[in-house]
């Protein structure tokens, strides 16, 4: 499938939150399509995120859905350029998983990440051997194509963290487990105990553990991560990965039960400065 027919997460965030300014005015698919003189079906390809936009249509859409303020105006025609522009990792398409494209798509566009990770150290934070570790998955022997392909993805998507313009926003409450599986060995866990530490220093970034004794917490321990879009987006995401493929969730019911789920457990783990203390002592064993 070519790029121009896959929406982009820009695409699928314009459209969204497009179709709530109209349901907010109490206004249907066919007033939209009036103002367009177009077939209701364009406007509802347009809000599913299947089609793009174009700035004089945007334009008459934001006058009748009662968009008037200039800075606002602008930040609504902004993301629809943007939605169309060429992403970096597009040129993959056609050897990674579409679902992982969607969550690459979502750490380039999103302003924050907050997550739980009981397990696995999540891959914004992963170095180098502790990935290909992960990727390997214990098989013996050199990686194949695909798997190095997957290691260098996961090493650039990491460039969020410190991009020069807005980076991305991460606070992660890691399980205990993840600090302990030795994956790839001591050697490669102990290299990334410390680079945990590091980048838990970055102005941007939140890193907290919730230990073994904290017992049991809200929603079980499982992981999943939740994004948030910066303005003018209205709109949250909740990931939940499994075993060969990622889940999205998006309605505002799913991402408040998320939400008041992380917000239980950030409160249950260790303070962001008890954490790097907890994690220096595990580096050194």
């Amino acid at each position: 499938m070519s790029t121009e027919l896959r929406s982009t997460v820009r695409r699928r965030v314009l459209g969204t939150n497009l179709r709530r300014l109209r349901e907010d005015r109490g206004l249907l698919l066919e007033d939209a399509a009036r103002e367009l003189s177009c077939h209701p079906g364009k406007i509802s390809r347009i809000e599913t995120g299947r089609s793009g936009i174009r700035q004089l249509d945007l334009k008459v859409l934001l006058d009748l859905y009662g968009v008037s303020d200039p800075h606002t105006r602008e930040s609504w025609l902004a993301l629809a350029r943007e939605s169309r522009r060429e992403r970096w990792w597009q040129a993959l398409e056609d050897r990674l998983p579409q679902d992982f494209l969607d969550l690459i798509g979502l750490e380039e566009e999103v302003a924050a990440c907050r997550g739980f990770q009981p397990s696995t150290v999540p891959g914004l934070l992963q170095t180098e051997a502790y990935a290909t570790a992960i990727i390997q998955g214990g098989e013996p022997g050199p990686l194949d194509e695909d798997r190095r392909t997957r290691v260098q993805v996961r090493l650039e998507r990491q460039k969020a963290l410190t991009r020069t313009t807005n980076p991305l926003t991460l606070w992660i409450v890691l399980g205990e487990t993840a600090l302990r599986q030795q994956v790839g060995g001591a050697g490669v866990l102990r290299d990334q105990l410390r680079h945990l530490i590091e980048m838990a220093r970055l102005p941007r970034v939140t890193l907290q553990v919730l230990p073994f004794t904290a017992g049991a917490c809200q929603g079980g321990m499982l992981p999943f991560h939740l994004y948030s879009f910066p303005a003018p987006a209205a709109l949250e995401v909740v990931l939940l990965e499994h075993l060969t493929s990622h889940a999205y969730l998006e309605s505002a019911t799913d991402t408040a039960h998320y939400t008041r789920v992380f917000d239980h457990i950030r409160a249950t783990a260790l303070g962001p400065m008890e954490s790097e203390a907890y994690i220096q002592r595990l580096a050194k064993e």
